[in-house]
């Protein structure tokens, strides 16, 4: 298990450090996805941290933690708010949507702030902890919002994690649980 996931990232190391800015021209946009087995994360992430030591003198790595900002926002909100508003929805309410989309929103802010302020090399955002967007939302939901609403602030690789495996060539079970399609990017 751990050589398939080493080889994904030595892969999505390599493809930075020799092709950045050709990471996403077939498909549209500049995402990489590495989809990974979820009992593996803390490994994966040790992994890619020492894979990434390959590029780091070329560019900067800027790393979005999807649950501390879903943590925020559910402190923010309060969570007996959040599980009243889902075993007793208001009529036409979709507590579950409108939580997703908030925390879409947020997660796109904080991408956008990392982005504007960043100065020195050229950087590479790095997505993880996205089983943090389980069971309201998925990356394949979050890439599409970031790229369809924000494609123009997105001039560097986007590297994102996902727990789960791949089914198909663009098709994965995210935390095995949810079937998505990886539109736009690559995946490995």
């Amino acid at each position: 298990m751990n050589e398939d996931i080493s080889w994904k990232i030595k892969e999505a190391a390599a493809r930075i450090k020799d092709r950045y800015h050709f990471i996403g021209h077939q498909t549209g946009a500049p995402f990489l996805a590495i989809v990974f087995p979820q009992e593996a994360e803390l490994w994966t992430m040790k992994e890619w941290r020492a894979q990434a030591g390959i590029f780091a003198d070329q560019y900067d790595l800027i790393y979005i933690d999807l649950l501390e900002i879903t943590t925020r926002c559910c402190d923010q909100l309060g969570v007996e708010n959040i599980i009243a508003a889902q075993e007793e929805p208001m009529p036409g309410a979709d507590p579950e949507a409108e939580l997703a989309n908030l925390w879409i929103s947020e997660i796109i802010t904080a991408i956008k702030t990392k982005l504007v302020e960043h100065q020195g090399k050229p950087p590479v955002l790095v997505i993880e902890k996205t089983a943090a967007l389980y069971p309201v939302a998925g990356p394949r939901f979050l890439l599409q919002q970031l790229w369809d609403m924000h494609s123009q602030i997105i001039h560097c690789p986007v590297v994102v994690f996902i727990p789960g495996r791949l089914l198909e060539q663009r098709v994965y079970l995210f935390l095995n649980t949810k079937e998505e399609f990886m539109y736009r990017g690559d995946i490995l």
